[in-house]
C-alpha cells in the first residue's frame, strides 16, 4: 500500500511542481486544489490498510536486537502516526462529523510520516518476521505407481 501511495504522491507532486496536467494542459488554482483533495482522499483510503495491519507488525520489531538499533526512533514515530490515524478513524466512526479539511490534514500527517520512515519499517519487519524452514529436498525421484495384478487362479 505504501508503494501505491508513494507513486500517487510522486505523480501529484510532479503535477503541482509543473503546474500542468500530465497532458501538459495548464492547471488552474481550482483544479490544483481539487487534485490535492482527490489525492489525499485516495491516499487515506489506501492508508487504512496500513492502519489495520501495522500495529501487529510494529509490535514484532525489535530494533535493539537488529543490525539497525537506531531505527527505534523511526519506529516510534510510525507507531505514533498509526495511533493518530486510529484516533481519527474512531472520531469519524463514533464521534460524528470531522470537517474534511481537518480530516485531510490529520490523515496527511500520518501518511507523510509513513512515507518518510516506511523503508525503515519494512527493513525491521522483514528481519523480525518468523523465518520459514526451507523445504526438504526429495531424496529419491518418485517411482511410477503400478498396480500389481492378482494372480490368476484357475478352477
Amino acid at each position: 500500500m505504501l508503494g501505491d501511495i508513494r507513486c500517487e504522491h510522486d505523480a501529484w507532486q510532479a503535477m503541482n511542481a509543473s503546474g500542468r496536467y500530465s497532458d501538459a494542459t495548464p492547471l488552474s488554482a481550482a483544479a490544483r486544489g481539487a487534485a490535492t483533495e482527490l489525492f489525499l482522499d485516495h491516499a487515506w483510503r489506501r492508508f487504512l490498510t496500513v492502519v489495520d495491519h501495522a500495529p501487529a507488525l510494529l509490535d514484532r520489531c525489535r530494533p535493539a536486537s537488529s543490525p539497525w538499533p537506531d531505527d527505534a526512533a523511526a519506529l516510534s514515530r510510525l507507531a505514533d502516526a498509526v495511533i493518530d490515524a486510529e484516533t481519527l478513524v474512531d472520531e469519524i466512526v463514533h464521534g460524528g462529523f470531522v470537517p474534511e479539511q481537518e480530516r485531510r490534514a490529520r490523515a496527511w500527517s500520518a501518511i507523510e510520516t509513513w512515507l518518510t520512515d516506511g523503508e525503515t519499517f519494512l527493513r525491521q519487519a522483514r528481519i523480525s518476521a518468523p523465518h520459514r524452514r526451507p523445504a526438504l529436498p526429495v531424496a529419491a525421484p518418485a517411482r511410477p505407481f503400478t498396480t500389481a495384478r492378482p494372480a490368476h487362479r484357475g478352477p
